[in-house]
């Protein structure tokens, strides 16, 4: 059989007012007050990434619904930088009034595990205020590599350790973690290849450029029905409707690679529980309405509103998760 490395061309491939209830009588506690009045400010959406994302456009649609329960302006920027960790820490050192919220994701807890400073404690600094999204990742391949299974690539990848490639978003993304935990799972030995997003990542993967991809399913729709990409399987809990025909990941017997890729809202930890109360209401309310859930589905993402206390568990789940993987596989990234 030809080397992997002769059917493809890999490229150099370089995170207020107090009232009173009662005429005359003992005015509201602060906290109390504050729950009737919050929030009497415009509230701002902090988003660490660049405008147009499937981030973005979660926190916008839902930044535009929060207005109607809120009777407040919400209004949303872009402080893309530093694997997230610039715009992480801005609201880590804002006033903790919970009128500033900050958009996450994986790489929310996974810089935690691979950078050893950081100015801020995610577990200190920030608390939930409800899951927005879920996208599910998947394993593709380009058709030219000889495989139409996932036991199928991962017996070709043990029989040539080291030369088959795995494309991602980048560096120190839930997919690159993914593909290391993918390796240690199944006794492989790949490439990592990191592109600057998912986007171009997909094009690399249906131009040939690349074998193997670890992307979201949204990233590559539009190679799957002309056929340029072959997905392997998904790996969220349940089949994605934008490709139901694809098994899952504990379909394939594969249960310890089951994961989203997904996005979020935190604040500042010191935030009165009366206004995270309020906004995680308004955000499960954005997040129930049609017209956004139409809209997110057209593009293959999934409304995944949640409690706090569920947000805060998956959390914590990804955390440990994430943490594992870049001990086991020793990656570290400086800073």
């Amino acid at each position: 059989m030809k080397s992997i490395r002769s059917l493809f061309h890999w490229p150099s491939i370089p995170f207020c007012l107090v009232t009173s209830l009662f005429t005359g009588l003992l005015p509201l506690s602060p906290t109390a007050s504050q729950a009737q009045t919050f929030p009497s400010k415009p509230i701002r959406i902090v988003v660490p990434f660049p405008a147009g994302g499937s981030f973005d456009v979660a926190a916008r649609l839902i930044a535009q619904r929060m207005i109607n329960s809120l009777s407040q302006t919400v209004v949303v920027e872009n402080r893309p930088g530093g694997g997230t960790t610039i715009a992480t820490d801005y609201v880590a050192h804002q006033p903790a009034d919970g009128y500033l919220l900050l958009v996450v994701g994986p790489s929310f807890v996974i810089n935690a595990a691979l950078r050893e400073k950081l100015p801020y404690d995610v577990a200190r600094d920030f608390k939930a205020v409800s899951q927005t999204i879920a996208l599910a990742m998947t394993i593709a391949v380009n058709p030219a590599l000889p495989v139409k299974t996932i036991h199928e690539l991962i017996r070709l990848a043990q029989k040539h350790p080291g030369e088959i490639a795995f494309g991602t978003s980048g560096p120190g993304t839930s997919h690159h973690l993914l593909g290391e935990a993918f390796q240690i799972i199944t006794k492989t030995q790949l490439i990592h290849a990191p592109y600057q997003g998912g986007g171009p990542a997909a094009t690399a993967g249906a131009g040939g450029h690349i074998p193997m991809l670890l992307i979201n399913v949204a990233e590559c729709s539009s190679f799957i029905a002309s056929g340029k990409l072959r997905l392997l399987m998904v790996t969220s809990p349940t089949r994605d409707a934008l490709v139901p025909q694809v098994p899952t990941a504990r379909e394939s017997g594969l249960p310890a690679m089951e994961a989203t890729n997904w996005s979020g809202l935190v604040v500042h930890s010191a935030a009165p529980a009366s206004a995270v109360n309020r906004l995680n209401s308004a955000v499960v309310n954005a997040l129930a309405h049609s017209e956004v859930r139409d809209i997110l589905k057209a593009q293959a993402i999934n409304a995944a509103p949640s409690t706090q206390e569920e947000f805060n568990e998956l959390l914590r789940t990804d955390a440990d998760r994430y943490l594992k993987v870049t001990k086991t596989a020793h990656i570290k990234v400086d800073g």
